[in-house]
């Protein structure tokens, strides 16, 4: 097929654009006991390294070698083996026994060690995988299930997620026996320092009072007994954002028309949307649109194999009616929903039945129908997260 290429090129660009080792070596200097980032930097001689999330072992990787440690953990949803650091593997999207490990080494470390200054490296997924809570972790893991499924925005989720914890919402930092600096890699539409991995290391936005609120509003109130207030003010942490999806677009795409990188709602509507500039590009002379975000789908029941970036090619579909435009859907992570997919492409060439394809969002099984037709994207995880990504493309059939 004539688009295979092209799409290919693009997922390995923009793939190639959100590994944060790229980013790394651009904006943080390390020179021998000086660490500086952004044009601040900062005297150690004793560094605890913490790197939590998709993204931890490619970013610990770039200081392991670079800073003079006296300790490094590694918090990460895949093992890799790490020289001279500790590598703890946890769960994500819902929290197990090795995110509680995590937490207990993570706040034991900031208690016990003696150190001078805290790295800690936060990336997408952290709010799963550390953790240290008073609930018991199937009560832990029944909430996040819930939540995962519920509907609510990533923020909302992370504001309960954060009123439940021991660490989250700037608790770690208080832990902390001296300055905390975070680099963060952001998964977040609008990139809030509170909502990245929950905050564990910067001042809490949310309430306690707006986590009620989101639990109420899907009916899981039960759960307010273990909410407990976060810290508004912390003196020792300095937050530095390294890499996001708009950073990828900028560097990357900067001769496409570039929408946003916070694109929210309903995946299918999200399809839907692309679908209509797709349409009217006759009248636009549109030609090349690209944009990030995390639309959202909403499971009730039992699920197939799906994922958001499988129902917004297969909203996309059903809106279209030209077909000299090819969309591609891809999740920075490598992993979209519960499938093994990255994502999925819609191009000229391909037809599904339109019963199909909306039995298939109907059930959420979009990638068990894309996958038959060849248009299921697999990467492998990629050891980063920075979003979806979509891209609207026209082609020549």
């Amino acid at each position: 097929m004539r688009e295979v290429g092209t799409i290919g090129e693009l997922v390995n660009k923009a793939l190639k654009l959100s590994d944060p080792r790229y980013w790394l070596a651009r904006k943080v200097e390390v020179r021998g006991h000086e660490i500086t980032v952004e044009g601040k930097s900062y005297e150690t001689s004793r560094t605890l390294l913490i790197a939590v999330g998709k993204a931890s072992v490619p970013m610990a990787e770039y200081f392991v070698n670079k800073v003079p440690l006296v300790r490094a953990i590694v918090v990460t949803p895949v093992f890799v083996s790490l020289r001279d650091a500790e590598v703890i593997v946890a769960e994500h999207p819902v929290p197990g026994e090795g995110s509680l490990r995590a937490g207990e080494v993570v706040v034991e470390a900031l208690k016990k060690e003696d150190y001078d200054l805290v790295v800690f490296l936060l990336s997408g997924g952290s709010s799963s995988l550390l953790e240290l809570t008073d609930m018991s972790l199937e009560e832990l893991r029944t909430l996040n299930e819930k939540l995962v499924k519920s509907g609510l925005s990533i923020n909302e989720i992370n504001a309960v997620r954060k009123h439940l914890s021991k660490i989250k919402g700037g608790q770690l930092a208080k832990l902390s026996k001296s300055r905390v600096i975070t680099i963060a890699v952001s998964d977040v539409p609008g990139n809030d320092p509170s909502t990245i991995g929950s905050g564990p290391t910067v001042p809490d936005t949310t309430t306690v009072e707006d986590a009620k609120e989101a639990l109420r509003r899907v009916g899981l109130e039960g759960y307010e007994k273990y909410l407990r207030e976060t810290p508004k003010e912390i003196d020792n942490s300095d937050f530095f954002l390294l890499l996001d999806a708009m950073t990828v677009l900028k560097e990357g795409f900067s001769d496409w028309l570039v929408l946003t990188s916070e694109a929210r709602g309903e995946a299918k509507s999200l399809g839907l949307f692309l679908a209509s500039i797709a349409n009217s590009s006759p009248s636009t002379g549109i030609s090349k649109v690209a944009l990030a975000g995390e639309p959202e789908v909403r499971v009730e029941g039992k699920a197939g194999k799906g994922g958001r970036n499988g129902e917004v090619c297969l909203g996309y579909y059903l809106g279209r009616r030209v077909k000299d435009f090819a969309l591609l859907a891809l999740a920075s992570d490598g992993l979209d929903g519960n499938s093994e997919y990255a994502g999925c492409y819609v191009d000229g060439e391909l037809y599904l039945d339109k019963g199909e394809a909306l039995s298939a969002l109907e059930l959420h099984d979009s990638y068990g129908l894309l996958e038959r037709y060849g248009r299921a994207i697999r990467t492998g995880f990629t050891f980063t997260n920075v979003n979806n990504f979509y891209f609207l493309l026209r082609h020549s059939r």
